[in-house]
């Protein structure tokens, strides 16, 4: 059955107890969650899925409005009812989206829990095989190179 995704920042100070609120309910589900005092100098992404009954939440990540570690993303949750359905995949593909748009390459907050490590991996190794397959073989290409392409930081490739 189709449905379609939402993705929604929540990033205004008047919506700090949602902020706080979702983390207290990832929480739940997180056994290294912490943060849900400070949540002003992060971003959250919303996503949800949309069908005829409206809008479920399937999952969030945050993000640091200003980071020096070049974070993308610091939280990651899909619920466990939308898990094994790509949206955490769809969700990390999309912090790095979000590097490529601030013209710099990204990485996750460390360090990975044993499910981001298999979740992270396996995105990096998808990407890095899709991008290099397209290459046709005639030009050198460098792990800055592949960085910029990717947005991935090179510590990660």
């Amino acid at each position: 059955k189709p449905c379609a995704a939402f993705i929604a920042r929540v990033f205004l100070s008047v919506v700090s107890m949602r902020k706080k609120n979702l983390c207290l309910l990832a929480k739940l589900f997180l056994d290294h969650k912490t943060l849900y005092y400070d949540v002003e100098p992060f971003y959250f992404y919303i996503i949800t899925e949309v069908d005829e009954y409206g809008a479920h939440i399937v999952g969030y990540f945050s993000k640091e409005k200003m980071s020096a570690e070049d974070y993308n993303l610091a939280c990651i949750l899909t619920f466990p009812q939308y898990q094994k359905c790509g949206y955490g995949k769809f969700i990390i593909s999309l912090s790095y989206e979000l590097s490529k748009r601030e013209k710099k390459a990204g990485s996750p907050e460390k360090p990975l829990s044993d499910l981001g490590k298999i979740s992270y991996r396996s995105y990096w190794t998808h990407t890095l095989l899709t991008l290099l397959s397209e290459q046709n073989g005639k030009e050198n290409i460098g792990i800055k190179d592949i960085s910029a392409m990717t947005g991935i930081k090179t510590e990660d490739i």
